[in-house]
């Protein structure tokens, strides 16, 4: 029993210690600093205001692909079959739109509390990571498709929406490394039920 409270003491200790040795906020912000790579000098950053920059950025990177999609839909004057085929990737990636932007919502909605004592939300990491990947195919499938294409219009504007998915399938994969990273007390016990 004693080793068990002496286990989890640490565990807090190590988790929180600015809480822990009665320095509040100011112990949290001396181990939010990272180092400059410019000016190789410590400055302070909050986890929370870099993932809601990430996030504002995400959200922007979905309006833009969002678009783009939009647009692809309404496309005249393709071939009848790389048109429906154009169409129908089109309506899939707005579909998958909506549910990242799920996801995102999800982990951004656990606080930076829950996430030191269970880490971020594994199933919103997973269901992510998948949607990636579709992302990916539907990306090689829409460059197959810019390559058929005889209108050069055509083929610019598929070539801006296939820019775009790429764009918003990295920024996705810099977000799902962010989340994975956050250290946590609990999370190994967590990744076990997902």
């Amino acid at each position: 029993m004693k080793k068990t409270i002496i286990a989890i003491s640490v565990a807090v200790f190590l988790a929180f210690p600015g809480i822990v040795l009665g320095q509040g906020s100011q112990g949290v912000q001396q181990q939010n600093k990272v180092q400059d790579p410019t000016t190789h000098t410590a400055t302070p950053q909050a986890n929370q205001n870099q993932f809601q920059i990430q996030n504002k950025g995400e959200n922007t990177q979905l309006r833009t692909t969002t678009q783009f999609m939009q647009q692809l839909m309404s496309m005249e004057g393709l071939e009848e079959e790389v048109g429906n085929k154009v169409q129908a990737l089109a309506q899939e990636q707005m579909q998958a739109q909506n549910q990242i932007q799920t996801q995102l919502n999800k982990l951004e909605s656990k606080s930076s509390f829950m996430k030191k004592i269970f880490g971020p939300d594994y199933g919103a990491i997973k269901n992510l990571k998948q949607q990636t990947e579709q992302n990916r195919l539907r990306i090689q499938q829409l460059t197959q498709l810019a390559n058929q294409v005889q209108n050069k219009g055509d083929e610019t504007q598929l070539q801006e929406a296939i820019q775009a998915m790429t764009e918003q399938n990295t920024t996705l994969q810099e977000q799902i490394q962010v989340e994975e990273k956050v250290g946590s007390i609990f999370g190994w016990l967590v990744k076990l039920f997902n």
